[in-house]
């Protein structure tokens, strides 16, 4: 049997594939996406759908990887699981992808309206201060859980992350009487909490710590805005469960 990577199926020479890989890479990291998961949604557009083992040929990515870039896809909504043995992978309709990526921008940006609205009414700079990396992103999302006293409210894309390297803080934080509020996709696990929401297609990653604390952090958590003010972190809070209430205003409508 002959096994066809991208290169065969679009037909395009070495160097062109390439550089559109290397193109579409930048622009799909832009959304949170890292080399791998880009190279697999590339795959599954191409084919539609496929194993992973069947990606992992077709992106030219090691199979293990694959795997990985699935599942991630598959948390992130881009692609769907069928069942069987092997496991086949679809991808979701481009027009639905789009809509999904497009309504989490404009969920960011009317967070960045809302700090810089703050900013403007308030008349005081320096305000908001960014933290870049993963590794000091998380690391600050850790201090934060350990100094909240009253209520933490963690509404992230990336909750298997979070929880994975911070379960026992928050745990912590929950035994010792913090209310906790988690807003997570749905079938991830979460640590423990007062109160669990279930809503897809969440955007960026906001923690607010008592009320007077707030952090924004992009999907990857590769960056994040960070104040110490109480006024961005009681609007954000707020904002964050108008949206929730207005969510569950809509399925009550349905």
């Amino acid at each position: 049997m002959v096994v066809l990577n991208l290169i065969d199926v679009l037909n395009l020479d070495l160097g062109s594939i390439e550089e559109e890989y290397h193109r579409v890479a930048a622009s799909l990291a832009k959304i949170g996406l890292s080399d791998y998961e880009s190279k697999s949604y590339v795959a599954m557009i191409a084919k539609g759908h496929a194993t992973a083992e069947e990606v992992a040929e077709l992106a030219r990515v090691p199979r293990t990887s694959a795997y990985k870039a699935l599942q991630s896809l598959k948390e992130k909504g881009f692609v769907s699981l069928a069942g069987g043995r092997p496991a086949l992978y679809h991808a979701v309709p481009l027009e639905e992808t789009r809509d999904k990526v497009v309504g989490e921008i404009r969920e960011a940006f009317d967070k960045l309206q809302l700090v810089q609205g703050i900013l403007s009414e308030r008349g005081t700079p320096q305000l908001v201060y960014t933290i870049s990396g993963r590794k000091g992103v998380m690391a600050k999302i850790g201090e934060m859980i350990d100094a909240a006293r009253s209520s933490i409210v963690l509404s992230s894309p990336s909750m298997s992350e979070i929880r994975s390297e911070h379960g026992q803080r928050i745990r912590d934080a929950f035994k010792r009487g913090v209310n906790v509020l988690i807003v997570a996709e749905p079938s991830v696990k979460v640590p423990e909490a007062t109160n669990l929401v279930r809503k897809r297609n969440l955007s960026a990653t906001d923690v607010i710590i008592d009320g007077s604390v707030a952090l924004i952090a992009s999907p990857d958590l590769g960056l994040c805005g960070y104040s110490e003010n109480p006024f961005i972190a009681t609007h954000l809070e707020n904002f964050v469960k108008a949206a929730l209430e207005s969510r569950t205003e809509e399925h009550e409508n349905d």
